[in-house]
């Protein structure tokens, strides 16, 4: 059997199981959830490179994935999705995380295209000047040669380990060792690393990552699109103490409030599990509405400061028969 047409018969073993755990559980009458969608980036091949691969999605498999959830669902802006309803469809809204610059280029003119509305939760400090993630940075600078040596002083000055230099032509093979690379300094002391990606995304001269605010103010006059607060820097609010939380929270949602027409009440954790901690926090600068990062179906239970989303990877995006399953499997 070819690779294809093994792909093609596993692709329908998984949507054949999902039907059967459809059958043998809940049916997705009055059913909603939030997607977690990865950022999506111009080219699918450069998508699917191993150092790019766990964070992002290519045009193809986005448009894939926005055509196999249409066919299971309705799918709808946030405030529909959190509300109850008795339709035999699902409900499912669409929801992106840090507001990077490529929404604006590439995953919104397909959901234009399609109509379909989605929720970005924007971390504010990149609205007004250029910040780097560390670790598109760092990644992208290795993987394009750009002053490799420099990258390499800056995380050796800092006592982090240092990195597989660039071959003359990197490969997939360095794509890959590039990605074990990012997941061990991801171990490492974040504000360091932020730190780090502020700095040497000047130096290098790496174009903008994420959305400025004009390009804010034009997606939410087009409809489709609504903004919500995921704080001010990318760092995860566990990291940090309780004063630099409330600081975080309050300070992306005036400016947010200041931005937009419509700001989403709900606020989005850059934590994928935030704790109680972080909950009450986040609760006593006014949110009544938070998002986590991982979870399944919404339900009637939930806590309404860390409701459920469930992440989707380019590995589900790119088979509708893994979707399928996945999703139902949530059930």
């Amino acid at each position: 059997m070819t690779g294809l047409a093994l792909s093609l018969a596993q692709d329908l073993a998984y949507r054949l199981r999902g039907h059967w755990r459809r059958s043998l559980s809940e049916p997705l009458w009055g059913r909603s959830a939030l997607i977690a969608l990865p950022r999506v980036l111009p080219g699918e091949g450069e998508a699917r490179l191993p150092h790019r691969a766990p964070w992002c999605l290519g045009p193809e498999r986005f448009e894939r994935l926005l055509l196999t959830l249409s066919e299971l669902s309705r799918l709808v802006c946030l405030d529909t999705a959190l509300k109850p309803h008795h339709d035999p469809q699902a409900c499912i809204s669409l929801t992106f995380d840090g507001g990077w610059r490529d929404t604006l280029d590439v995953a919104a003119p397909l959901l234009e295209h399609y109509a379909i509305p989605a929720s970005i939760f924007i971390n504010t400090g990149w609205l007004h000047r250029p910040h780097g993630a560390w670790r598109e940075t760092l990644g992208e600078g290795l993987w394009q040669r750009q002053h490799p040596t420099r990258i390499r002083d800056a995380l050796g000055d800092a006592g982090l380990p240092l990195p597989p230099m660039p071959p003359k032509h990197p490969d997939t093979a360095y794509s890959r060792a590039l990605l074990g690379y990012l997941l061990e300094l991801a171990q490492h002391d974040p504000c360091t690393l932020e730190a780090i990606g502020d700095a040497l995304h000047g130096e290098l001269g790496q174009p903008r990552q994420g959305l400025d605010a004009f390009s804010v103010r034009r997606l939410e006059r087009d409809g489709l699109i609504r903004f919500g607060a995921r704080g001010v820097g990318m760092r995860a609010l566990e990291t940090q103490d309780d004063d630099a939380i409330r600081w975080q929270v309050r300070h992306s949602r005036q400016a947010l409030a200041r931005l937009c027409r419509e700001p989403l009440a709900a606020f989005a954790y850059p934590d994928s599990q935030p704790s109680p901690r972080v909950q009450q926090l986040v609760n006593r600068c006014g949110v009544s509405l938070a998002l986590a990062g991982q979870g399944g179906w919404l339900g009637r239970h939930d806590n309404p400061l860390a409701l459920p989303r469930i992440a989707v990877n380019q590995h589900l995006a790119g088979s509708p028969g893994r979707l399928f399953d996945h999703l139902l499997g949530q059930l």
